[in-house]
C-alpha cells in the first residue's frame, strides 16, 4: 500500500517517524465525457477569460481577490506558511471515544512505522499505542496535508493506529436548516410500526455488506456493449396508506 502523507506525531517533546494511508478506496465506475457524433473524447482547457488564450501549466498562479485587487501567491509562499506543522502530527490531547461527536467523523486512514532509513522507530510507535490503550483514551490530533489544515481522532486498531479526519464545527450545518414537516403520530400506527421494527432486528455484521451498484452497472455496461436493448427500472411505487401497508407488513410476518 502506497503512503500519501509521511511525517511525525508529536507526543509532548517525543517526535514518531509515521506514515499515512488512505483506509478506502473508490468502487465507483469512471465514465469518460464524449461527442455524441464521433464518440471522441471531450477535454477541458484553462483559458484566460479576459484574451481567451489557452494557458499552460507555467502561466497559472494561485490568487484571492481583495477589494477588487488580485494578490497573487507562488506554491514556495504558500508552503513556507506552515513549513514546520507540514510534517507534523500534532497531538492536541486525549479524551474518551464517545466526547467525539458522531457527525464530525470524516475519512478513515491508516498509521504505520516510517522506513528505518528515514529514522523510522518502532518502539515510540508502539509506546503511544499502548499508552492510549491502557488508558483507554482516543487522541485529538492536527497536522496540516496539500495546503489544508485538519484535525482527527487517532485511536489505537490491530497492530498500528486508525486516523478519522473530523470536520471542524464550522463545517457542520445545522439540522434546523432541513425542512421537516411537523406532525402528530397516531398511537396505533406506531404501535404496529414497532411490531414491525422488533421483527427486523438483527445482529449487524459488517462484512455481509458490499457495493452492489457497481456490480449492477458492469452488467448494464457488458448488456449495452452485446447489443441488448436496456428497460428502464419502473419506479417504487408510493405508499398511501401507512395502515395499509403496516398490516399487510404484519400479516407478512405471521405466514
Amino acid at each position: 500500500m502506497r503512503s500519501i502523507w509521511s511525517g511525525s506525531i508529536k507526543f509532548g517533546t517525543i517526535f514518531i517517524p509515521i506514515r499515512l494511508y488512505a483506509a478506502s478506496e473508490n468502487l465507483h465506475v469512471g465514465f469518460h465525457l464524449v461527442h455524441k457524433t464521433d464518440c471522441g473524447r471531450v477535454h477541458y482547457k484553462k483559458v484566460c477569460e479576459k484574451d481567451g488564450k489557452e494557458l499552460k501549466p507555467h502561466e497559472i498562479a494561485k490568487a484571492i481577490d481583495i477589494a477588487g485587487e488580485c494578490i497573487q501567491f507562488t506554491d514556495e509562499e504558500i508552503k513556507n506558511l506552515h513549513p514546520f506543522s507540514t510534517r507534523t502530527m500534532e497531538i492536541m490531547g486525549f479524551c474518551d471515544y464517545s466526547e467525539i461527536p458522531q457527525i464530525s467523523l470524516s475519512k478513515p486512514y491508516y498509521l504505520g512505522t516510517d522506513n528505518p532509513k528515514k529514522g523510522g522507530t518502532g518502539q515510540s510507535f508502539h509506546l503511544l499505542k499502548e499508552a492510549m490503550e491502557k488508558k483507554e483514551k482516543v487522541a485529538v490530533v492536527k497536522w496540516v496535508q496539500r495546503n489544508n489544515e485538519y484535525i482527527g481522532m487517532l485511536q489505537s486498531h490491530e497492530n498500528g493506529f486508525l486516523l478519522k479526519q473530523l470536520l471542524y464545527f464550522e463545517q457542520v450545518r445545522s439540522q434546523e436548516e432541513v425542512e421537516i414537516i411537523p406532525s402528530e403520530v397516531d398511537q396505533d400506527l406506531l404501535e404496529k410500526a414497532t411490531r414491525v421494527m422488533e421483527s427486523m432486528i438483527f445482529d449487524f455484521d459488517w462484512t455481509d455488506y458490499s457495493e452492489t451498484y457497481t456490480q449492477q452497472l458492469h452488467e448494464l455496461i457488458e448488456k449495452k456493449s452485446a447489443g441488448e436493448e436496456l428497460i428502464p427500472e419502473l419506479k417504487p411505487p408510493e405508499t398511501r396508506s401507512l395502515e395499509k401497508e403496516l398490516e399487510k407488513m404484519l400479516a407478512m410476518m405471521e405466514e
